[in-house]
């Protein structure tokens, strides 16, 4: 599974700064209230992830957002939902730049390297 999240990982990141489309930041909204609030909760998921592990937004199987987190290289498969953004947050992907600094990771990938409409055609 370690594979797939990072195939996936690499074709959800985009070379610089992406328009979140109108239906996907729609979706945001309804499902979290806004998009800095979907940004909040996903950073904490990713934040909180003891250890290596990986968080996602994810489409449930009754259409529903939800932010997830999992462990080592467990995915969203695993349960039936549908994987629309996921980060790695093993300490690999991140010490360079960011040392032990991982919510700041999570910013910067969710303000600067997410492909938004790869994330909405995944809706």
């Amino acid at each position: 599974s370690q594979l797939w999240n990072h195939n996936q990982f690499w074709e959800m990141m985009g070379p610089g700064e992406s328009k979140m489309p109108g239906a996907l930041e729609s979706a945001l909204v309804e499902n979290f209230g806004s998009v800095s609030d979907f940004k909040s909760a996903f950073s904490a998921a990713g934040a909180g992830q003891f250890g290596s592990g990986w968080c996602w937004l994810v489409k449930n199987a009754d259409g529903s957002l939800a932010v997830t987190k999992t462990e080592n290289g467990v995915n969203p498969l695993c349960f039936g939902q549908t994987a629309l953004l996921g980060c790695d947050v093993w300490e690999h992907s991140y010490y360079i730049d960011f040392r032990n600094k991982r919510p700041v990771y999570l910013s910067n990938f969710l303000d600067n390297l997410v492909n938004w409409e790869n994330v909405a055609g995944r809706m």
